[in-house]
This record gives structure tokens, C-alpha cells and sequence, in this order.
């Protein structure tokens, strides 16, 4: 009868252990999956924000225009000064500012522009004399769709 009690409690034990292994297997398999879930839904916010910002960025060069010059040889020592807008928007009131010395270079004053459609653009005439310096730092002021009075800085070469 002792080894009869003995039998069942250890089928008893046996049975307790292995519900408790069962239920420790059920645990881990869970915080298991909600250490992964948690993982995924981070990085998936992650792709989300940098999908946003793409196309808050793309939006944003749909609305820029980018205005910027070319000198192109005629002559001797006739120049064009052209100026287009390669950007994808349309460009409002072009100005354009001569920075570098213009000792030797004959040009009439160029009147701001109003209106350039993108991949438009405009030309102004220029004279070189002697002396002249190889280079011509320019500087276009504009408006576009995006923001007022943008800018860009550009050193073309005369030759």
C-alpha cells in the first residue's frame, strides 16, 4: 500500500511538474512575442516617419524653383548671360547681382525678371575688354511656391 502511495504521489509530482513547465513554456512564448511585437511596431513607426519626410520633402521640391546662370560665347569678346530656372516650379520676381568686380566688363543693368517658367529662361549681353577678370560671381534673388526671396551663389567663368 506505501509503494502504492508512493506511485501516485509521484505521478501527482509528475503532473504538477509538467503543468508547471507547460505553463513556464506558455510565459515565455509570450513575453517572447510581445518583445517581437513591441520590435516591429517601433520599427515600423520608423519606415512610417521616414516615408512621411519623403514625401513632405517631395512635395516641397514640387514647389521650388532654382534659378542659376550660364555664360555662353559669341564673339570675341561678346558673352550671354543666361538665366534659366531648373527647378520645378515657376520662379516670381528674378533678380540678378553682379558680386565681383566688373572692371572690363561692358553689360547694361539687369532688370528683374517677373515671371520664369521652369526650364525658361532669359539672356543679357555682355562686352569683354582687356583686363577683365576670368570669372563672374553672380548672385539671383527670387520667389517661389516654397519661401520668399531665396537665394543662390554661383562663380561662372568667362572664358
Amino acid at each position: 500500500m506505501l509503494l502504492e502511495v508512493i506511485k501516485i504521489s509521484n505521478s501527482s509530482n509528475m503532473e504538477v511538474a509538467s503543468l508547471v513547465l507547460s505553463i513556464i513554456a506558455v510565459l515565455g512564448s509570450f513575453l517572447t512575442y510581445l518583445n517581437h511585437d513591441r520590435r516591429l511596431k517601433k520599427q515600423e513607426e520608423l519606415i512610417n516617419d521616414f516615408e512621411i519626410e519623403k514625401r513632405r520633402s517631395e512635395e516641397n521640391e514640387q514647389k521650388k524653383a532654382h534659378i542659376k546662370g550660364n555664360i555662353i560665347p559669341y564673339a570675341k569678346g561678346h558673352r550671354k548671360l543666361m538665366i534659366l530656372n531648373a527647378g520645378k516650379a515657376t520662379a516670381y520676381n528674378i533678380r540678378t547681382e553682379i558680386l565681383s568686380d566688373t572692371k572690363g566688363i561692358f553689360y547694361s543693368e539687369i532688370e528683374p525678371y517677373e515671371m520664369l517658367n521652369p526650364q525658361d529662361n532669359f539672356e543679357n549681353s555682355m562686352h569683354l575688354a582687356y583686363g577683365h577678370l576670368p570669372t563672374l560671381k553672380v548672385k539671383y534673388i527670387w520667389d517661389d511656391e516654397f519661401e520668399k526671396n531665396r537665394e543662390f551663389l554661383q562663380v561662372l567663368d568667362l572664358k
